[in-house]
């Protein structure tokens, strides 16, 4: 290279770049020692412009001459002596010359003008007409006194190590120059408040890159790794200037309305390498840019109306750069009939049909598949244009067409009108939702029938041309199940519990009753089953699975859930027997007790005094077997009938009295149904009977009616939300304890949680247990037994509960990266309510469903607390309610309820009981210590649930004990009170 063409500094220039680099070094300095970084600086430059300090120092020491010498030093960068530039990125030096470059950067954004456009138009004429320079890539001056101080500074072995990362700076390069390298002046320059002439300079260059192109065979400067030429191209474009087209049309708008002509320039200035200005027309964002949305089809469609090579190269890169994917989600940008038919002319030119996006195989399918995706799927068409379309479209193959129906979703009614099968338009649609569902969604049997003799013939060819090109696989599949064909693979593909084929064996129609109860029995031990032939992630995907074929199961065969099926299907095998069995000596009974089946044997031999268990020699009597499986049974039937009751409790749906009648058959459902409080259709309360069929209502003092009345309407369990809505929460808690009554699980003293006032601000987002640590182990086993699934596919690990079809409540797990159990303990972050994936108002989500899902996370904090105990203001609410209710059958006169504590007139002192951490003191101050003894004593007072909850049982002990202090012999509490008691008096 010629000395005149290289990028060189005049004389006055060179003194410039002297003295400012001086001075800023002693800037630098000074800053430091006032306290602000290079950072403060640049910020102060972005917001307070004139009046910031770096403003301030630079034009007292220049003076007028401030630009000058800020633009020189900024664009001559190969004579800096002591500052590095961004582009040697040495580990020692990369950090400050980073924050330099930011420095200089927004300074010469707010005061460049003239002079610095001028300077910087040159210096990018440079850089694009020598894209191999090498005057640039020689080491700069300072990197000589950074080696010096290296060598005295730094020991062996790591100043062997940091010379080569030094000698190694210059080598990290895109392209060959400091910075400001062409696309930092280029940004400058429509950020600065350059003159039109400027612009359009700037504009030409992008243009025409001063006639100078670089292809495969550009060889950069040695010093340079990464100079790779694709192809033959401008400069502009290999050093990515021309991406900033779009960055052209703001500052140029100062001047006056953009033209048509200039907008069509920036399009074909961009382009190969971008088409965002093109996108921006499109999609009307920028308001200076919505005038040219025709001229932006208009240049999209000519690519279209190329050869068939150069048409899909075109639009598969464009396709590329918009982010055409093969997600439903992505944004159709172009709009017209136009489009869609070039689209099927594409088509009918190739010589074998491409795959779709998602069914992509390979790279040299991609562009093809891309192209197709982007012109075949347009924005939706008016009437008259849809007419249009299928006018146009009647004049391709039938064969065209359906290879068109492959890759055009948004625009498929019209190519079905097009071949004749309109009718057949619905069906399609359900097809194509069917196909991108979540796998495990319910396949909706009844309206694919509906749709199916809706299309008629029409349906029929649709079905056989998906089978024949394997389209749309799973849901053809289905549908085939659905009508019954054979598929020979089913029985092999169980036995290896594919997921797919679980959830299609529920949707074959039902032979007879034993097929119904051998695919119920199979669902219902698909995932222990799969819990011995694989891992736990491949087992909770077969139990999900076999959940989702257990639904289909259940409407196949007409019932409503399967809860209904499973009780139908243990009242048909029901058969009445005999509870007792007597042999010889022995008499054994069957019994229900707290919801268990419980076996008392008996001896003669001894008085008919009970033995604690079975004898080994009865366990082998065979006319024992009957009795031994009918406890196996209820056992078995105990844990199902709580399940399903609770979660007809949470979800409102209602009994029948004839699905009552049915359960009445069953002495588990009949023995947890009678110690329920169910609810009328007009709000009451009430006990059923034994019989099921006769409702005994409960009036607001909590006595129930002499009269019963006959079971005729709907009745559901009643939570505790529609107790405390009905105004009959108190009237339910105190006739639980004072008829003793005792409850499969928490119901009239369930936790209740209603929105709290900072969650209604917050709109759709609930923070009240954002930040609380729990431990791991804990938090999977709670929500994974209510329902819940830990998903980490989508980057962010989410916990999920479906309450409804299209409904469910997400909890965020932000310090989940990998999987749950991967840490002890985590934090709980946001939670909110999803319809169809999209967040929706708290107060918007069903009452049962908020408290229920607060619910489940509660236990998980009482339970799982990393860091203390913990507990929510609801369940210190719960337990105040059962306290109080209590206190009277317990006969405590000394007992009262204040607030969250329980306050007791002991005879030897007075206590302090908080209802929330069993924490005691005695008043008027002292801390006592009474740790609580096994679960044994815990279970001195009977609750009126079965559900095990050892803190009220804590709460409940230390209350009795407190109570009777007087009868207190451990020697340990009575120094403790003592103590406290003489600490008071002195």
């Amino acid at each position: 290279m010629s000395e005149s063409e290289q990028w060189k500094a005049s004389a006055t220039q060179h003194a410039r770049v002297q003295r400012f680099e001086a001075w800023l070094l002693g800037y630098v300095q000074a800053a430091k020692d006032a306290g602000r970084s290079l950072d403060d600086d640049e910020r102060a430059i972005r917001k307070d412009g004139e009046d910031s300090p770096f403003c301030t120092a630079l034009h007292k020491e220049f003076g007028d001459e401030a630009e000058q010498h800020l633009a020189d030093f900024f664009m001559f960068p190969v004579l800096h002596e002591s500052i590095p530039n961004m582009r040697a990125r040495a580990d020692s030096v990369w950090s400050f010359a980073r924050d330099m470059s930011d420095l200089l950067t927004a300074a010469v954004k707010k005061w460049g003008r003239d002079y610095t456009g001028h300077l910087a138009l040159e210096r990018l004429r440079h850089q694009l007409s020598h894209p191999a320079a090498p005057t640039e890539c020689a080491a700069p001056r300072w990197m000589n006194a950074e080696r010096e101080r290296i060598r005295v500074q730094t020991q062996e072995p790591y100043r062997d190590y940091r010379l080569a990362e030094l000698n190694k700076a210059l080598t990290r390069s895109f392209h060959p120059f400091l910075e400001p390298a062409p696309d930092t002046l280029g940004r400058l320059i429509c950020e600065m408040q350059s003159s039109r002439a400027q612009l359009d300079a700037l504009l030409d260059l992008m243009e025409h890159s001063c006639d100078t192109w670089v292809d495969e065979q550009f060889q950069p400067p040695p010093q340079v790794e990464h100079g790779e030429c694709e192809g033959r191209m401008r400069t502009a474009e290999f050093f990515g200037l021309t991406d900033l087209a779009d960055d052209l049309p703001h500052p140029y708008a100062r001047f006056g309305p953009l033209s048509s002509a200039w907008v069509q320039r920036l399009f074909d200035v961009e382009w190969p390498r971008g088409a965002r200005v093109v996108s921006d027309c499109l999609r009307q964002k920028e308001e200076i840019l919505k005038d040219f949305k025709p001229e932006a089809l208009d240049w999209v469609y000519a690519h279209c109306a190329k050869p068939l090579a150069e048409a899909i190269s075109a639009l598969g890169r464009l396709a590329d750069h918009w982010g055409v994917e093969y997600d439903h989600h992505t944004e159709r940008s172009l709009s017209g009939v136009r489009f869609v038919v070039a689209g099927a002319r594409l088509l009918a030119q190739m010589p074998s049909p491409p795959p779709i996006l998602g069914l992509v195989q390979t790279d040299a399918e991609r562009p093809a598949a891309r192209a197709l995706k982007l012109i075949c799927n347009v924005r939706p068409l008016s009437a008259a244009e849809s007419a249009e379309l299928v006018a146009e479209l009647r004049q391709f193959t039938p064969e065209v067409l359906l290879q068109l129906l492959r890759h055009c979703r948004a625009q498929a009614d019209e190519v079905l009108e097009a071949l004749g099968w309109g009718s057949a338009a619905p069906l399609y649609r359900f097809m194509r939702e069917c196909e991108r569902a979540d796998a495990n969604a319910y396949f909706d049997v009844a309206l694919l029938k509906e749709h199916l003799q809706r299309a008629g013939k029409s349906g029929e060819l649709l079905l056989a041309w998906h089978k024949k090109y394997k389209h749309l696989k799973v849901t053809v599949n289905r549908i085939n199940a659905v009508q019954g064909v054979e598929d020979k693979k089913l029985a092999g593909m169980l036995g290896k519990l594919s997921q797919e084929h679980i959830r299609v064996w529920g949707m074959v129609p039902i032979r007879d009753d034993a097929d119904l109860r051998e695919r119920f029995a199979f669902f219902k031990g698909a995932g222990k089953q799969a819990s011995k032939m694989y891992g736990s992630e491949r087992t909770a995907n077969v139990r999900d699975a076999a959940a989702a074929a257990l639904v289909q199961l259940a409407h196949n065969a007409g019932f409503a859930d399967v809860t209904e099926v499973e009780w139908s299907l243990d009242a048909s095998a029901y058969t009445a027997q005999d509870w007792t069995w007597q042999q010889d000596e022995y008499a054994v009974e069957l019994s229900l007790v707290k919801f268990q089946p419980q076996l008392q044997v008996s001896k003669a031999g001894k008085a008919g005094k009970a033995l604690k268990s079975l004898p080994p020699a009865l366990k082998k009597d065979p006319g024992l077997a009957p009795l031994l499986a009918q406890l196996d049974l209820l056992k078995d039937q105990s844990k199902r009938y709580r399940t399903a009751l609770e979660s007809l409790m949470v979800s409102g749906r209602a009994l029948a009295p004839e699905q009552l009648k049915e359960l009445a058959n069953l002495p588990m459902a009949r023995h947890l149904l009678t110690a329920l409080y169910l609810q009328t259709p007009g709000g009451e309360l009430g006990l059923l009977d034994d019989s099921l069929t006769q409702l005994r209502l409960l009036d607001a003092e909590g006595r129930l009616a002499d009269a019963p009345l006959p079971v005729e309407q709907p009745l559901t369990i009643a939570h505790v939300h529609s107790m405390l809505a009905t105004g009959r929460l108190i009237a339910c808690q105190r006739h639980a304890v004072q008829s003793s009554l005792v409850q499969p699980f928490k119901q009239a003293f369930r936790e209740c949680y209603v929105l709290t006032p900072a969650e209604r601000e917050a709109h759709d987002l609930s923070r009240r247990f954002e930040g609380r640590r729990v431990k791991t182990s804990v938090l999977g086993a709670i929500l994974s037994a209510r329902g819940w699934r830990v998903d980490g596919s989508e980057g962010d690990c989410t916990a999920r509960k479906r309450l409804a079809p299209d409904l469910a409540v997400e909890l965020s797990l932000p310090d989940v990266h990998h999987f749950l159990t991967e840490e002890e303990a985590t934090v709980l972050g946001e939670i909110a309510f999803t319809r169809q994936g999209k967040r929706v108002a708290l107060e918007e989500a069903p009452a049962l469903g908020f408290s229920e899902a607060m619910r489940d996370l509660d236990l998980v904090i009482t339970a799982g607390a990393a860091d203390s105990d913990e507990h929510s203001a609801e369940v210190q609410q719960a337990r105040v309610a059962l306290v109080s209710a209590l206190l009277p059958s317990l006969g405590l006169k000394n007992v009262s309820v204040e607030g969250h504590h329980a306050i007791i007139q002991g005879k030897r002192a007075s206590y302090r009981l908080h209802l929330g951490t069993a924490v005691i003191h005695v008043i008027p101050a002292g801390y006592l210590c009474i740790v609580p003894a096994g679960k044994a004593s815990q279970k001195s007072v009977a609750l009126p649930f079965v559900d095990d909850d050892q803190r009220t049982s804590e709460v409940l002990s230390k209350l009795l004990l407190l109570s009777a202090d007087d009868k207190i012999k451990d020697p340990t509490i009575l120094a403790q009170i003592e103590g406290r008691q003489a600490e008071t008096q002195a």
